[in-house]
């Protein structure tokens, strides 16, 4: 692999600890210098004694789900300091987001989990200051991600069970990037009566609710006397509890599978896909797993 990036220094700025090590080792295998940050505060500050020690960062590296402040407004943060306004930033998105990353001032972006050609391709179109090497690397992370669209063509009605409204807006939002939508019931006695009504495709069902968890609801559901319509639907558990104990208990209970949060977003729509796509397709629950990137 040709390298022009030897010697550059490079601020990796995500608040998972996993992928900033993987993003620092990857910049230090072809000889870049690494700083890293957990935060947008964090980075803002990391930065500015760069510039007082007269070392700047040369580009940064920016995830753009991070807590209290997002990528984005870290990078308009940024763009906002004359001291730090001309560093070129890439952004990190999810798999399935199509975000004007050029309107908030990055000049490249890559999917996360990120492969180390298309890390290298960014990083080096973006340095070099040539347009069409960026856009050729956008471009193909824009391809790989039209290849891993497992719902295409599918509306199916999905129930999501749970009563945290900050749980809630992270699963709809999980969803709504790869065009699914969901129904949400604030707890498993709401959850019922929608399975009363309405013949839903899957439900997302947390184990801890108030008035009737999601292990007493799915027992309910499976219950041939209830009055739900489907019996059989396929129900994915959510819980914060990753215990083989828990997992036991959601499959006791009848539920399908397991998602432990909080919620990664390839995790979640790898087992949507296993209960839908596969069903949709081939009338049976076979697995047919989305590879993260």
């Amino acid at each position: 692999m040709p390298n022009g990036l030897s010697g550059i220094r490079v601020l990796i700025v995500d608040d998972n600890a996993t992928s900033r090590e993987i993003l620092c080792n990857l910049t230090s295998s072809w000889g870049m210098r690494p700083g890293r940050a957990e935060g947008g505060a964090w980075a803002l500050e990391v930065l500015s004694s760069a510039v007082g020690e007269a070392d700047p960062f040369e580009i940064a590296v920016i995830d753009m789900q991070m807590p209290e402040m997002n990528g984005e407004e870290l990078g308009l943060a940024i763009k906002a300091d004359p001291r730090l306004a001309g560093m070129p930033m890439i952004l990190l998105i999810s798999l399935g987001d199509r975000r004007d990353w050029e309107r908030t001032g990055f000049a490249g972006c890559a999917t996360k989990p990120i492969r180390r050609d298309d890390l290298h391709a960014v990083l080096a179109g973006v340095l070099s200051g040539e347009p069409g090497a960026v856009l050729k690397a956008v471009k193909k992370q824009d391809a790989i991600q039209d290849t891993l669209q497992p719902f295409t063509g599918l509306s199916p009605r999905i129930l999501l069970a749970e009563d945290n409204f900050v749980n809630q807006q992270v699963a709809i939002g999980i969803l709504k990037k790869y065009g699914l939508a969901a129904d949400i019931a604030a707890n498993g006695v709401e959850a019922i009566k929608a399975l009363e009504a309405i013949p839903y495709a899957l439900v997302l069902m947390d184990m801890r609710m108030p008035l009737m968890d999601g292990v007493e609801a799915t027992r309910l559901i499976r219950n041939p006397t209830s009055s739900v319509l489907n019996h059989d639907v396929p129900i994915i558990a959510m819980t914060a509890n990753a215990m083989q104990s828990d997992q036991d208990l959601c499959k006791t209970a009848g539920m399908n599978d397991f998602v432990p949060k909080p919620v990664q977003p390839s995790v979640l729509i790898n087992a949507i896909q296993r209960w839908l796509v596969a069903e949709n397709k081939e009338g049976t629950s076979e697995s047919a797993v989305v590879s993260a990137p």
